[in-house]
């Protein structure tokens, strides 16, 4: 009896313990995960190493380092790194931290067309913390460090200078994030946080962990479909929705090597698939027909025909009609008997006006039955129809995606087909023209098998390969650039240089040891140096266009949406409709106003609480609006019989008590609360004089706050915050000076000045006490030439323009001439633009002609034919993105374009 209860003591108290030893590794202890259980499965890429540093150091000191860095996103890694390396105290830390830890670096798509990376390392045992602690201690005084919370764990943003998004930063038990978009580390806290797991280690099962030596590079069919589908102007790409629907993963491990870089590992599939070759395979005699012109080729080449039919397409759907004719007609019959496993599916040049000129290659055991086989069912049918071509009988089958019918939904492409045999070779092209050129190539020896010694293209093929899929950058890089979206055009015009040093990317399928393995080979050209195309001459098409139902007559303006800090447009159309559009394109909202907007459109936080509402005015009204389209409480506001000419805002200490800044009709200043209130020494500040600057809040260094308004009468008033004149107002510039001056840095960027020109070309700087530091009369060409000073959006630069009869010339803020344009016209608009380094773009609109242009200060012309464009242009960059945004207006139509920077 003692030993039984002895017993149930010592059971008790393992129970307890056990049961203890649970709770603390769930819920005090910190969960040590592998860093691929934070990666979604749909994933682009997941590129995974123990040996970062290795890794890298080997990279950059390969051959093809002298292509990639020429990429922006391998030459920004290396920018960041070193930049890492300096905030974590240099002398190599970074190497040092990440040496035999866990390194994944990961793309995902963040929208229908666009993709960001996400870094992790994984710090086992111990506790990133500390690591990122030493890296906020140290960040640079312009990078705003800010906490938030998602899901109750820590979400560390980096914010840079202009207050935009840096990085956002989490740690995830043992594993330390990183990424540009917090969307992506919200993402990953998900996949930490649930139980129903769907990342890359989920679907790795034993594979997860088998990475060795430098790295594994990990791709799954879903991530790779993301990628065509976010680059291809066409959502229904076939590849893309056919990987959509696949489960196929790949871990394939870095290898250098000579010319080449090869990445090798296991294939994990949900279907097993025999990928042996078929023993039967006669490479040579598909040789015969391949023509040159190839520009991308999928080989299947399995160990017979019922083998090769276990690779199925399931985004195909047959049509019930077609597969019962084929099922009773052929496949019943035998017909697929008579096929070896071996098939080439062609992509080819396009002739005329063809969109996709495709044919497929399979060699068939018993090529004359074979034949006579499609014979008779095409004989059956009410499309008895064949031609002849070069002595070769073609069959005409116009029922749609007749090879996908017949095999298992692959080769889909096929509107209709026409079909021909040399020797054992059956050919199916999906159009007449594509037909003849097959026949052509095979009768005048343009195929691989005559092509000399040189040409690579064949070299990518490999019989012994199971499977393969191969791109041909040479040939085919024109297609896709054409058949991009225009968010991804110019980035594949800009680069294709760099692209096309590479022959040709090649991923193969060979059954070794029982399992399928899979090789990715991408050669290059080590040998020849190469450079980006010049980014001049870019062809843009409109990303988005929007029509509205009457003509624009204001905007279209950017501002923030403070959702997903994305932008919005503000326009108005001919019936004074206000829109707010979405980035997306989407109308947000109409009002109708008063009458036509006489301001920009700002934006305030009346709440303070993040939200952001439009501020703008007509003649008649200040309106305030939220996202909504509702009114702010006490808006619109009027100031009686006065006429409004403009509008500014002021938030003096940037603490969201706003004044409104307005100037009328009658030469009255009016500066309104928040609320919309007079206040007092505003009510208003009567200069009799009309306005032709928006009256501007502007803090001068060293001299405090200045009240800024430019009248017709070329004078310049200062006050201060009171309405009380500041010493050395106004500013007399002279009666011939009535276009707006303009407020930019001064020299050393430390100083503000005041620029205005008359329109004889008398150049005047002055200085905000009132004194004039520099006047120069710029020499005329002839009586009727004018001149007129841009700034640019920020204030930053400003540049000359002198706008003759037949040409513009432009200058710098020096005087100097920078470039002459050919364009001239008293309704031409211009517009200038600067952000930063080389980022100064001119921009120039001519209403008649309908066109717009854009130069960089070189006078080189940015895009190979001219944007649509009748009013203004708006232009904003995305750093993050290296892109612009580029809107204009044509008629009813906001048209949006995308420029990489």
């Amino acid at each position: 009896m003692k030993i039984w209860k002895s017993l149930l003591v010592l059971f008790a108290i393992i129970l307890i313990a056990w049961g203890g030893y649970w709770v603390y590794l769930n819920f005090f202890s910190s969960k040590k995960i592998n860093s691929l259980e934070l990666v979604r499965s749909d994933a682009v890429f997941a590129f995974e190493t123990d040996q970062a540093d290795q890794t890298w150091n080997e990279l950059v000191n390969q051959p093809i380092w002298s292509i990639l860095s020429q990429l922006p996103a391998f030459s920004e890694t290396e920018d960041q790194l070193l930049s890492l390396d300096s905030l974590s105290g240099a002398q190599g830390e970074i190497s040092k931290t990440v040496r035999g830890k866990q390194v994944t670096i990961s793309c995902h798509a963040t929208g229908i067309d666009s993709f960001e990376l996400m870094f992790s390392v994984n710090f086992g045992a111990n506790s990133p913390v500390d690591f990122l602690e030493k890296i906020k201690s140290r960040a640079p005084k312009n990078i705003r460090v800010q906490l938030r919370k998602y899901s109750d764990l820590d979400v560390i943003e980096f914010f840079g200078a202009e207050n935009s998004r840096k990085w956002s930063v989490t740690i995830l038990g043992n594993v330390l994030l990183v990424s540009s978009s917090s969307f992506i580390i919200e993402e990953a806290i998900r996949l930490y946080i649930s139980e129903d797991q769907n990342s890359l280690a989920s679907k790795l099962g034993e594979e997860l962990k088998g990475t060795s030596g430098l790295g594994r590079l990990i791709l799954s069919a879903q991530g790779i479909s993301k990628l065509l589908l976010g680059v291809s102007s066409n959502r229904d790409n076939l590849l893309g929705t056919e990987l959509a629907l696949n489960e196929s993963i790949l871990a394939m491990n870095l290898i250098f090597e000579e010319g080449q870089v090869t990445f090798r590992g296991p294939l994990i599939q949900k279907e097993a698939i025999d990928f042996t070759p078929s023993v039967q395979a006669n490479f040579p005699e598909i040789q015969q027909v391949i023509s040159s012109r190839t520009q991308s080729l999928t080989q299947v080449n399995l160990d017979g025909i019922f083998e090769a039919q276990k690779l199925q397409n399931a985004a195909f759907s047959p049509k019930s009609t077609i597969s019962g004719e084929i099922q009773t007609r052929l496949t019943d019959r035998g017909f697929l008997d008579n096929f070896s496993g071996e098939f080439y599916f062609l992509e080819l040049e396009n002739l005329g006006n063809e969109v996709q000129n495709q044919v497929l290659l399979s060699r068939t055991l018993a090529p004359a039955q074979t034949f006579a086989f499609l014979k008779e069912f095409r004989n059956g049918t009410d499309s008895d129809q064949s031609d002849f071509y070069r002595d070769s009988e073609i069959l005409y089958f116009p029922e749609e995606e007749f090879p996908a019918h017949l095999f298992g939904g692959k080769f889909p492409g096929f509107a209709q087909t026409h079909l021909s045999l040399v020797g054992e070779i059956l050919i199916m092209a999906n159009s007449a023209a594509g037909m003849k050129m097959i026949l052509d190539d095979f009768a005048m020896g343009n195929t691989w098998a005559k092509a000399p010694e040189s040409v690579i293209e064949p070299k990518s093929i490999h019989p012994a390969a199971g499977y393969s899929k191969n791109f041909y950058f040479g040939k085919i890089w024109e297609k896709w650039e054409e058949n991009s979206n225009p968010a991804w055009s110019p980035f594949l015009q800009r680069y294709e240089s760099l692209f096309k040093a590479f022959p040709y990317l090649s991923l193969r399928i060979n059954q070794i040891g029982g399992s399928p393995e899979a090789t990715l080979t991408i050669p290059y050209n080590s040998g020849e140096k190469v450079v980006v195309k010049d980014e001049t001459g870019l062809n843009l098409t409109p990303f988005h266009s929007v029509s509205l139902p009457q003509a624009i007559t204001f905007g279209p303006k950017s501002i923030l949406n403070f959702n997903d800090k994305t932008e919005d447009l503000v326009v108005q159309d001919a019936d004074h409709n206000l829109y707010l559009i979405n980035s997306a394109g989407e109308t947000v909202f109409t009002q109708q106003l008063s009458g036509p907007i006489v301001s920009e459109a700002f934006q305030i936080d009346f709440l303070k609480n993040g939200k952001l509402q439009l501020l703008l005015a007509t003649a008649e009204k200040l309106y305030a609006i939220d996202r909504l389209g509702n009114s702010l409480p006490g808006f619109p506001v009027s100031l009686g019989n006065e006429k409004i000419t403009h509008l500014n805002l002021a938030d003096y200490e940037n603490n969201r008590d706003y004044r409104y800044f307005l100037s009328t009709q009658s030469g009255n200043l009016w500066l309104l609360d928040r609320n919309g209130k007079e206040l007092e020494g505003w009510n208003p500040m009567k200069l009799g004089e009309r306005s032709v600057l928006a009256p501007r809040h502007v803090r001068v260094p060293g001299k405090g706050d200045f009240m800024v308004a430019q009248t017709d009468k070329g004078k310049v008033y200062f006050f201060n915050r009171r309405g009380e004149k500041q010493p050395g107002s106004p500013l007399a510039l002279g009666n011939e000076f009535v276009s707006p001056a303009k407020i930019t840095t001064g020299s050393g960027g430390n100083s503000l000045k005041i620029s205005a020109i008359s329109k004889s070309g008398e150049l005047i700087h002055a200085g905000f006490g009132g004194e004039i530091s520099y006047r120069n009369q710029l020499i005329k060409s002839d009586r009727d030439e004018s001149f007129e000073l841009l700034a640019d959006q920020s204030g930053h630069s400003l540049v000359i323009l002198s706008r003759q009869f037949s040409k513009t010339l432009v200058l710098n803020d020096q005087e100097k001439e920078l470039f002459t344009l050919a364009q001239a016209g008293e309704k031409l608009w211009f517009g200038y633009f600067d952000f930063g380094s080389d980022r100064k773009i001119l921009a120039v609109s001519d209403p008649e002609q309908g066109f717009g242009y854009l130069y960089d200060l070189r006078g080189n012309m940015l895009t190979t034919t001219p944007l649509e464009s009748e009013r203004i242009i708006e232009i904003s960059h995305q750093p993050t993105k290296n892109q612009y945004l580029i809107r204009t207006v044509s008629g009813k139509r906001i048209l949006e374009y995308r420029m990489p920077d």
